[in-house]
């Protein structure tokens, strides 16, 4: 067993080209890249948001549940590994604190209903990274099973929405669908709440088992990632809220065409929202704290793989911590009513107050345009300019070319030895027989 014998690399160093590195660190770095690629961390993040192109039931089931917290599963299941490097769990923790908010306030802006879940889940996706970062393995693969349930909701809410506004995926062009998609509605805010933290629902019980043992973590970045996780709860709760308001309140803004089209979707559709509304309220009872009379049935599950982490910190401390995560996601959900409800025309203000702040954030940080100018298209020109004429126009042609000249060449050669003189052809015959002769009685 390979975990078992993890102690056994202690001490150990990897040289290579001429820099020494402690070897479970460069273990542990390796295979967070691996990670960070899979489950769209900085600065491998920005193939998600474009993947959500696809069906959105795929999108529910990839991207919420599978294959996207595969990265950190295997953090959470190579914990033994991580345990020997505090450099590698303060890396993962960095990266999870920086995605987090770097993720949630792009969702602030965005008007594409899939992109806002899909930059959310990229911010959940970190805080799991957070969890793992910070020791708390068990509180991180907790939030990533209670996020399939509230994200696989929102995705498919987000689909129900597209089908009944004909396609249409701008929040600008919605509002009012409350009324015409009573199930949509009721199961989207489930989501909506439980991802936001509300005391009682699936998300409230991981996110804040996070926060808390963030803050209890004795690595160096520890609490650097409950503020920031703190924080990201407050934002988190506001976008969601934003786009909730955004598409079930208020006049409709689709054209007349869009609205007389308007109805709940099928039960086919409907059902699977109902379920999953079930899963995003109760899921995250499993891991009820025993600071709330519970018994954490999920870390007793896991602390045989993943160990259990102790708090060190007093009853009233984590009541503090518990009730700061309460607060931030009730100040963005309020925040979000009052500027989306009660007073829609401050976001218009603030852009114009802001305009550059909206722009960058609109724009994701222009990381895309980042890694087009400065990888993708540099490639693009030298594959063209110089791989393309060198290697495929002067190598590979030459040699699919080459070989069947020389062999015109040499059969050109050949053919010019049968010219009709019979002279000739005698010449060569008893050449030949005379090299036969001389080889069998020399040999």
């Amino acid at each position: 067993d390979v975990f078992s014998q993890a102690g056994q690399i202690v001490g150990h160093t990897w040289t290579i080209f001429g820099m020494t590195f402690d070897m479970p660190t460069a273990i542990c770095i390796l295979l967070m890249c691996g990670a960070l690629g899979k489950s769209a961390q900085i600065p491998l993040h920005v193939w998600l948001p474009d993947a959500m192109e696809g069906p959105t039931p795929v999108s529910a089931l990839i991207h919420a549940a599978t294959m996207v917290t595969a990265g950190v599963f295997l953090i959470a299941r190579c914990n033994p590994l991580y345990e020997l490097s505090s450099f590698a769990l303060n890396v993962v923790t960095f990266i999870g604190a920086i995605t987090c908010i770097f993720a949630a306030t792009i969702a602030l802006v965005q008007t594409d209903i899939k992109r806002v879940v899909a930059y959310s889940t990229v911010s959940q996706l970190a805080y799991m990274f957070i969890g793992c970062g910070v020791g708390a393995y068990g509180a991180g693969v907790f939030h990533l099973f209670t996020h399939a349930f509230f994200k696989a909701l929102l995705f498919l809410g987000c689909g129900s929405i597209i089908l009944g506004m004909h396609h249409e995926q701008e929040v600008k062009y919605m509002g009012g669908l409350k009324k015409y998609m009573p199930i949509t509605y009721w199961t989207f805010l489930l989501a909506s709440l439980s991802i936001s933290g509300v005391p009682g629902f699936a998300g409230f019980f991981s996110k804040d088992e996070i926060l808390t043992m963030a803050f209890n973590s004795d690595i160096a970045l520890g609490k650097f990632a409950w503020f920031i996780g703190t924080f990201v709860a407050f934002l988190t709760a506001f976008y969601s809220f934003r786009l909730f308001f955004l598409i079930f309140h208020g006049e409709f803004r689709g054209t007349a065409e869009q609205k007389a089209h308007l109805k709940e979707s099928s039960p086919v559709v409907t059902i699977p929202l109902v379920l999953l509304a079930i899963g995003a309220v109760c899921a995250g009872w499993f891991g009820i704290p025993a600071l709330l009379g519970g018994h954490n049935y999920w870390g007793h599950f896991l602390s045989p793989v993943v160990g259990e982490p102790e708090l060190q910190i007093s009853t009233y401390a984590e009541s503090v911590l518990l009730g700061t995560s309460i607060l931030a996601g009730a100040f963005g959900i309020l925040l979000a009513f009052f500027m989306y409800i009660t007073k829609p025309e401050i976001p218009g203000k603030l852009v114009e107050m802001f305009p550059r702040t909206y722009n960058l954030l609109l724009n994701k940080y222009y990381i895309d345009e980042i890694y087009i100018g400065g990888l993708v298209e540099p490639t693009l020109s030298f594959s063209r300019k110089a791989l393309m004429k060198i290697v495929d126009g002067g190598i590979i042609e030459g040699i699919v070319n080459g070989i069947p000249r020389g062999i015109g060449a040499f059969s050109s050669k050949l053919r010019g030895l049968q010219d009709g003189q019979i002279s000739h052809y005698l010449a060569w015959m008893g050449g030949s027989a005379l090299f036969l002769f001389v080889w069998m009685f020399t040999r």
